[in-house]
């Protein structure tokens, strides 16, 4: 797939023979007046794709939150892209498990990959790692912030799914969406039934119920904390894809269990992808990530 920009040089390594990883770097870092910057270790930004985990792939532009190219390229930063299999072909914890995968191999295969493809001049800063995400990618950057605490240096999810147990998955979207009426149930349950074979599901109940690890809260209770470099979450206030009120949820849990963390709700005007048309250095934006920036770069 090709890079959304033309400032990034995008390699694609094949994964196990059926998942992409894309990884980016700045194309600045070719440049002769960057040779010393080049050859210094670049942080990385750990990007999660969204489209409710049954769609949508890593570079798909209208899931895409540009501010986070402009925040690469201002830090020469490399951004890793994992792909993974989706929902209705697979199940939330096969997901978990690609998710896992992919961690692995960026710490284990990465480093090498990038020597290869850069003749040994561009390295990767595992020790510098920001989970990021929109929408369900955002459930997936605070799932890995959780499981990675100690090398994980910070968070940042943009309206997350943070819990997909709600009425509104599991009993079917019954509100407009983007002000467009939702599909009927049984329009659903036929694609189901062809594409599965088997009885009508919706996304809530593709989630088990005998494990915790799907669940970002039930973790917290059992122990799970996130990075000590903080979390800001992004959420628009008229969201109607992922409800905010589990981002308020999400606050309030912290401020239980872990109240010295730095955990930031930033909720502004606007629906699900509000922040498409944010700029990096947007006060509002640039105000609320300050702190997870610090954790992340030095």
């Amino acid at each position: 797939m090709s890079s959304p920009s033309p400032s990034f040089e995008d390699v694609v390594p094949l994964y196990e023979d059926v998942t992409l990883v894309d990884v980016f770097y700045p194309k600045s870092l070719d440049l002769p007046f960057d040779q010393q910057l080049r050859h210094k270790p670049r942080p990385i930004l750990l990007r999660y794709h969204g489209g409710g985990l049954a769609g949508g792939s890593s570079l798909y532009p209208p899931f895409f939150s540009p501010w986070y190219l402009e925040l690469a390229k201002e830090n020469l930063a490399i951004i890793v892209f994992p792909n993974y299999r989706p929902l209705l072909e697979s199940s939330v914890m096969d997901i978990l498990e690609d998710a896992e995968d992919h961690w692995q191999w960026t710490h284990r295969d990465m480093p090498l990959f990038l020597e290869q493809e850069t003749a040994g001049a561009l390295q990767a800063d595992l020790s510098r790692i920001m989970s990021v995400g929109e929408s369900a990618g955002g459930y997936l950057s605070l799932q890995m912030g959780l499981n990675h605490a100690s090398k994980i240096c910070a968070v940042n999810a943009v309206y997350p799914v943070v819990d997909f147990k709600t009425p509104r998955f599991c009993n079917g979207q019954q509100k407009p969406v983007f002000n467009m009426s939702p599909f009927p149930r049984n329009y659903l349950e036929r694609h189901m039934e062809e594409v599965k074979r088997q009885e009508a599901l919706t996304l809530g109940t593709l989630f088990p119920d005998n494990t915790m690890a799907p669940y970002p809260l039930k973790k917290l209770d059992q122990g799970a904390r996130f990075p000590r470099g903080g979390v800001v979450v992004l959420h628009g206030k008229d969201d109607t894809v992922a409800s905010i009120e589990k981002s308020y949820m999400l606050g309030k849990k912290l401020s239980e269990v872990d109240p010295e963390l730095d955990f930031k709700l930033v909720v502004r005007d606007g629906e699900h992808g509000f922040d498409h048309s944010a700029k990096l250095r947007d006060k509002w934006l640039w105000d609320a990530i300050q702190g997870i920036l610090k954790a992340w770069l030095e």
